[in-house]
């Protein structure tokens, strides 16, 4: 298993390897992380990466293109394209918006 903290909402959980993070968002409202598209298209579920970048997928081209609109570093993640690939911890902050 796998723990993952967002922030600030401070919400907690365990999700198994192959999970992708917005199933377990929307299992778990807490997390407090906007969706708006949930295809890697409008950048409101926009995440830094805390730790635990090494348990993520790796982004795809749609999601890369996705973030350089919005000049993020490598930290951020489009939280509807992220699947846990390994186990440990992993810590996400949701960007605010603009």
């Amino acid at each position: 298993m796998t723990t993952v903290r967002f922030l600030p909402a401070g919400y907690e959980c365990d999700v198994k390897v192959g999970t992708a993070l917005v199933d377990t968002c929307d299992e778990h409202p807490e997390t407090e992380v906007p969706f708006s598209c949930r295809s890697a298209s409008c950048g409101t579920c926009r995440v830094r990466v805390k730790e635990g970048m090494e348990h993520l997928s790796k982004p795809q081209d749609d999601e890369l293109d996705v973030l350089e609109v919005f000049g993020d570093g490598k930290d951020v993640r489009l939280c509807c394209q992220i699947q846990v690939t390994g186990e440990g911890r992993i810590v996400l902050d949701v960007v605010e918006p603009e």
